[in-house]
């Protein structure tokens, strides 16, 4: 697994996370040095999604990548402090496929209807809805 985004730049680096397993079939990553925040890729090669545990094994953020391996949205449960304190399911979309600079966090918790809470649901691993 490489870094973030910076092959597409021209750069090899060397790889800065490992799959330590999967949940319904997609990848989850984490840092090789424990050290470093718990990030996902900017971009995807191999995967069109990766998603990232906290430290206790609970989910904390997926992101979903199109056909041109550019992240689209991400959902993610953390806090995030436009929607309050504590940790909150959300979702960020992504103005422009692949824009580093996502959009705020959608204005409210996505549940039950919500197309992108249907389309993640069964990769919500000790997420308490």
């Amino acid at each position: 697994m490489g870094g973030r985004g910076t092959y597409a730049i021209g750069n090899n680096v060397k790889y800065q996370y490992e799959t330590v397993g999967k949940i319904n079939g997609v990848k989850v990553l984490q840092p090789i040095d424990d050290s470093r925040s718990i990030k996902l890729p900017e971009e995807s090669h191999k995967s069109n999604s990766y998603i990232v545990l906290d430290k206790s094994g609970v989910f904390k953020q997926m992101r979903v990548y199109n056909e041109k391996h550019e992240a689209i949205y991400e959902v993610g449960y953390h806090q995030e402090k436009s929607l309050g304190s504590g940790k909150v399911l959300h979702v960020h979309l992504y103005a422009k496929p692949g824009d580093i600079n996502h959009k705020k966090a959608d204005k409210f918790a996505i549940g039950p209807g919500n197309e992108y809470f249907e389309k993640v649901k069964k990769y919500l691993s000790g997420v308490k809805i």
